[in-house]
């Protein structure tokens, strides 16, 4: 489980890969879109699915905070996420839509913002060392 630190990065990509990891499947299974828009909504579903990916398989590899582009990338990735249900929510929230299917979305968009802040704040806390030993691998601890 220490791979997985800081806990809630991997929280924030596990969330992401829950609400997103089936959306590409049903975005393109939509008869009522064109290609076009199918399109449209698979760029920042295959973007938030692949930075989690991204940073998972970072962490289970030993990277973090030590690793200079780690908290960068958390921090795009909260980023992108706090804006694009910024944008998104209210559009779902005004649109002519079904009272479960806005409650739903409006529960997806407060877990991933909570998620997204928490996980900024997670690498945002950290103190990063200086020098080469920045770049070197995260010692195995055993428990």
């Amino acid at each position: 489980m220490d791979r997985l630190r800081p806990y809630p990065v991997a929280v924030f990509c596990a969330v992401t890969l829950f609400i997103w990891g089936n959306r590409i499947w049903l975005a393109w299974t939509n008869t009522t879109d064109t290609v076009a828009e199918k399109l449209l909504y698979s760029v920042p579903i295959t973007a938030f699915v692949v930075a989690a990916v991204v940073l998972l398989i970072a962490l289970l590899r030993g990277a973090d905070q030590s690793a200079a582009w780690f908290p960068t990338v958390v921090r795009a990735f909260a980023a992108g996420t706090i804006v694009y249900w910024a944008v998104r929510a209210p559009l779902i929230l005004l649109a002519d839509r079904s009272i479960g299917f806005k409650v739903v979305h409006a529960l997806l968009a407060v877990a991933s913002v909570a998620a997204a802040a928490f996980a900024w704040r997670a690498v945002r806390a950290a103190r990063l060392p200086s020098g080469p030993a920045a770049f070197a691998p995260r010692a195995e601890t055993s428990t």
